[in-house]
């Protein structure tokens, strides 16, 4: 009796901690937060919100006041200039600014819009795409013609010329594989 009882306390232990240990991948490891307007946004431009949302952790881990060295705002990390690049419809762009750009709605849907433009660049290598939004168009398109990376990209087993680029498009496809499993309903 006693062998019983204490087998069903190490089961039940066990399943509380796998539920735990579940519960604070998703919330911490791997959050979801804006999902309205990262869903919305990425629908709009016919992006797989997966790939907004590990975006988004490798960026700015969800911060939405985040700030980088090279001067990139908000949860997707947009610079001013890619800011007025982009084609937006909230704002025009003489509107653009620094508080607009940490605006939750501004900064998805022009992070989104410029990620689903560099798809379509690519035709529709979302590798090549992440590889540009870390290091710029004119880099990628370098590389290429370099042969450094094929035109149809589809490992992470790649060293690029910026190794902060090489660790990047590791992490958003280790992100989006993995937000794809936790999250199979997200829309």
């Amino acid at each position: 009796m006693k062998k019983k009882l204490i087998k069903t306390f190490i089961f039940i232990a066990f399943i509380g901690v796998l539920i735990i240990g579940i519960t604070a991948i998703r919330t911490i490891v791997y959050p979801i937060k804006y999902k309205d307007q990262i869903v919305a946004h990425s629908v709009n431009n016919n992006l797989d919100p997966y790939l907004a949302l590990a975006v988004i952790n490798a960026e700015s881990g969800f911060d939405k006041y985040a700030t980088s060295n090279k001067e990139a705002k908000g949860l997707m990390q947009i610079t001013e200039a890619t800011a007025k690049e982009v084609n937006i419809t909230t704002q025009s762009t003489d509107e653009i600014n620094n508080m607009t750009i940490y605006d939750i709605d501004v900064n998805v849907e022009i992070g989104c819009n410029y990620l689903a433009s560099l798809i379509s660049r690519y035709n529709g290598n979302y590798y090549i795409a992440i590889c540009a939004y870390n290091a710029g168009i004119g880099n990628v398109n370098k590389w290429i013609e370099q042969g450094i990376i094929p035109d149809n990209l589809n490992t992470t087993d790649i060293d690029l010329p910026f190794e902060e680029t090489t660790n990047y498009l590791k992490k958003v496809i280790s992100n989006y594989e993995i937000y794809k499993k936790i999250y199979p309903s997200l829309y």
